[in-house]
């Protein structure tokens, strides 16, 4: 964890009116982005199985090898559309603003939801549905952290940002608990499979009506439009009167990036972007952002939600409804964590502190689900006499992995990676970022199944040896940056010729105030 310098240099104090409902209100809708990232990942696998689902669909039946397939590609085929999604989003992102492009995502997010929900038993129907959903929800979950991180307060950016987390799994909890509704209070027709589905049109919808009514990014208008216009954008956020110094401060900081970055680089265009991001201070960066989103995958969720039904049965937990049950049990205790984590602790502890402490406690929960399953091998279809120890010692190193893993990797990825980029080809390194999250995601889900028959407990020391290495690298190599505007972290990370985009202040002695030096 290298040191970072406190952003306690600002001229201007921070006050109270930027604390406003504005911005939690923004983060808010925004995150019904996330909660379409949530909730499509998590009632896919049980949809699947409902009876009325696997009849419509012809696989009564089917051979093993077709229904597998079919699962396979419906899981597959979002994630695809997820990574294409994600890249996409970065040029559109910054050609047609952050706000235009998130209303398209949710509309491109509903168009996918509808095809799967009328697909009447068309299995090219869903599969297209499913892809363009992905894309969708790729967009979503590359533009609503760099969305909410642009117009935080500095101070509490990884709370806000956070919201994000905290709806995905929302949505992930839902996900995992509505399946189990409808088979409990619908009928065995058609309609139990198609309400899941159509849910996913309510937060796609909410997205795109909430953005009709939310602001530009601030920084994204100081760039492309001028400093006038987002003098105004962010005064509003802000809930201060435009001419106030606190506003006039945060604007001379954009803006004089803006000029150092113009000043420091060459050209328009996708190349020149790429060529900026392999310069001294930039490439650390990126290498960062992929590294720890590939820390994310390897930590082990995947594997955990694949397993722990079995760990559950070993403890005596039987029955038709188990992994229902079991499964929405570790969703409310992993949104649980998660809401504590991003409301109170991120931005109080820091980020890497977080990072550093829950990879520690995920690589002992990580092995210990490895020793025990070595040494007292759980069978998928016998069923136990009782409670056994090594059963509850399994499940309880569930919960304590879900904890630790929604303490840090779950969450801080995604604040880490929006704010540490600058304004010029923040939206390619995030989209990068992103797209190396579902890349990761699909060979991950693949992998884990085919690791745990071939290698069985080997698979949680592999996960447990990955969050051990995690440890000293946020130690040596991530810096600190809780509480430092977006503006400050070219100095952060070392670029040269960067400064601290300090506000210049002139005092006028005879009245005791402050003229402020305007940069245009």
């Amino acid at each position: 964890m290298k040191p970072a310098f406190k952003s306690s240099d600002l001229t201007v104090a921070a006050p109270k009116e930027i604390y406003n409902w504005r911005v939690y209100i923004l983060a808010i809708v925004s995150s019904m982005g996330a909660f379409m990232f949530g909730y499509d990942l998590a009632f896919i696998g049980t949809a699947i199985t409902l009876k009325p689902f696997i009849r419509d669909f012809g696989l009564k039946g089917a051979s093993a090898e077709r229904s597998d397939a079919f699962a396979a590609n419906i899981v597959s085929l979002l994630q695809a559309g997820c990574f294409f999604g994600s890249l996409i989003a970065a040029p559109l992102g910054d050609k047609l603003g952050r706000r235009i492009t998130l209303m398209i995502t949710g509309v491109v997010f509903c168009l996918g939801s509808l095809m799967q929900t009328v697909s009447f038993g068309s299995t090219a129907a869903m599969f297209v549905g499913r892809a363009i959903g992905g894309l969708g929800v790729g967009a979503a979950s590359m533009l609503v952290p760099l969305y909410v991180a642009e117009i935080s307060p500095p101070s509490i950016r990884g709370r806000l940002v956070g919201i994000y987390e905290m709806g995905v799994q929302i949505g992930t909890c839902i996900g995992f608990w509505i399946n189990y509704g409808v088979t409990k209070h619908v009928a065995a027709t058609s309609a139990q499979w198609r309400v899941p589905f159509a849910v996913q049109l309510i937060p796609g919808g909410l997205l795109v009506l909430g953005m009709i009514f939310l602001p530009e990014s601030p920084r994204w208008i100081a760039r492309f439009k001028g400093r006038d216009e987002a003098v105004a954008a962010l005064a509003k956020l802000r809930n201060l009167p435009v001419d106030h110094e606190y506003v006039a401060e945060e604007i001379y900081r954009v803006i004089d990036q803006i000029d150092q970055e113009r000043l420091a680089t060459h050209g328009k265009g996708l190349i020149a972007e790429f060529r900026e991001m392999a310069m001294p201070g930039n490439r650390n960066r990126i290498t960062i952002g992929v590294v720890i989103f590939i820390f994310m995958q390897m930590a082990g969720s995947n594997a955990i939600n694949y397993y722990s039904p079995r760990i559950f049965k070993s403890i005596g937990l039987t029955g038709s409804n188990t992994g229902l049950i079991s499964t929405g049990v570790y969703g409310i205790v992993r949104l649980i964590t998660i809401t504590i984590t991003m409301y109170w602790i991120v931005d109080r502890f820091g980020r890497t502190k977080l990072l550093i402490v829950g990879s520690a406690l995920a690589a002992v929960a990580m092995y210990s689900i490895g020793g025990i399953v070595k040494h007292n091998p759980i069978s998928a279809t016998a069923k136990p006499a009782g409670v056994t120890a090594s059963g509850y010692g399994a499940a309880v190193m569930v919960y304590v992995f879900a904890v630790a893993f929604c303490l840090s990797w779950a969450g801080v990825p995604w604040i880490y990676c929006s704010e540490i980029f600058p304004l010029r080809i923040r939206s390619l390194c995030v989209a990068i970022c992103t797209a190396t999250h579902w890349l990761l995601n699909f060979v991950i889900a693949r992998s884990v199944p085919y690791m745990l028959t071939n290698i069985g407990y080997g698979t949680y020391f592999v996960f447990a040896a990955c969050m051990t290495l995690a440890v000293p690298f946020v130690y040596f190599f991530v810096p600190e940056t809780k509480g430092l505007s977006l503006e400050d972290m070219d100095a952060l990370f070392g670029v040269p010729g960067a400064d601290r985009h300090l506000f210049p202040r002139i005092e006028n002695a005879e009245k005791g105030d402050s003229a402020v030096e305007h940069k245009e």
